[in-house]
């Protein structure tokens, strides 16, 4: 009887030994678990920063209308950020060519599109005084912490008319305004699309 009872207690106690070591395998397991996952976590969070750092700030312009409104000067928000060379490509109603300018003087010249928007006013019958806003495609190649990077972005630019008394307009240029990033792509067919089809 004594024999049989110690028997099961001695299956009781390794049955519970072998419950405790199955939960301890168990705990380690999911430490480990835990520990690899973090690892992976931190290693995805460096891969994403380092990603982050090749590719640089996005490129932002924003403009000083100079002269009367017959310039815009532009230049990065980001003053870490340097222009080298920049191409305008307007709406081909307005201007059939692009536009290129270095970096000793980046920025949008009213002479360039006056023409073109003054006939698009006409076809339109635009009355009296107004103003609007018109795309252009925007390619800059600038340098950021020694490294030459590309931009290509569409930007909005505001312009304002005023009928002469003795017939013509004079267009003179607001500002710009950010509309779209297109790294990849026909710009000048994006640019011609937005003109068409305003908003």
């Amino acid at each position: 009887m004594n024999d049989t009872l110690e028997k099961r207690r001695g299956r009781l106690w390794l049955t519970i030994g072998e419950v405790v070591a199955v939960i301890g395998l168990i705990i380690a397991a999911l430490s480990y678990w835990d520990s690899h996952r973090a690892h992976l976590d931190e290693a995805r969070r460096d891969a994403a920063v380092a990603q982050q750092a090749s590719l640089g700030q996005a490129l932002v312009l924003e403009a000083q209308v100079e002269a009367g409104g017959r310039r815009l000067a532009l230049k990065p928000v980001d003053s870490a950020q340097v222009i080298q060379s920049q191409r305008y490509e307007f709406a081909h109603e307005v201007l059939d060519h692009p536009v290129e300018v270095t970096a000793a003087a980046p920025g949008i010249d009213a002479g360039w599109i006056a023409p073109g928007l003054a006939k698009a006013l006409e076809a339109a019958d635009a009355k009296g005084d107004g103003s609007a806003r018109m795309p252009v495609g925007v390619v800059t190649t600038y340098l950021e912490n020694g490294v030459s990077r590309e931009d290509r972005s569409i930007y909005l630019i505001g312009y304002a008319w005023k009928r002469h008394f003795l017939g013509g307009r004079e267009i003179t240029l607001q500002g710009v305004a950010f509309r779209a990033r297109r790294a990849a792509g026909d710009l000048q067919a994006a640019v011609d699309a937005a003109w068409r089809s305003p908003g």
